[in-house]
């Protein structure tokens, strides 16, 4: 996808990550094109049944076993961009109530990578949608 010549071209290849609960989308921008790179998803939680194995183990957490899963993403998300980000800028896209967890996550090299974290959830939004708001926070 081309970048509207309405907004400032990237000057610098740049990835972009938006995530939410359950899916990572990996964007690099290089000038004015944009490109998904690749999808990451969170495992599914089985949710059959209250208890898990035994009677005194208790409810499950479900809560819990989200964030491990959503946690397990960022760390799949953090290796990926291992491999990948070399000399390139990093935009972090998540959910206010997660910013700090994904970032926590990722390795040290790409926490010095992220020029930038947006609290926002743009993972479900279509790619247009998300450039011109990323646009337009710049």
């Amino acid at each position: 996808m081309q970048i509207s010549n309405h907004y400032a071209p990237y000057k610098t290849k740049t990835y972009i990550a938006v995530t939410n609960n359950e899916i990572c989308k990996i964007f690099i921008i290089e000038d004015r094109e944009v490109d998904l790179k690749k999808e990451l998803h969170a495992q599914e939680i089985d949710r059959e049944g209250e208890q898990s194995g035994t009677r005194n183990d208790g409810p499950r957490n479900f809560d819990e076993e989200k964030r491990i899963t959503r946690v397990a993403m960022y760390k799949d998300l953090s290796a990926y961009l291992m491999k990948k980000l070399k000399g390139a800028d990093l935009i972090l896209c998540a959910p206010e109530a997660f910013k700090n967890e994904i970032f926590e996550t990722m390795h040290t090299d790409i926490q010095k990578a992220a020029k930038e974290i947006v609290p926002k959830n743009l993972a479900s939004l279509p790619l247009d949608q998300i450039v011109r708001i990323l646009q337009e926070i710049r």
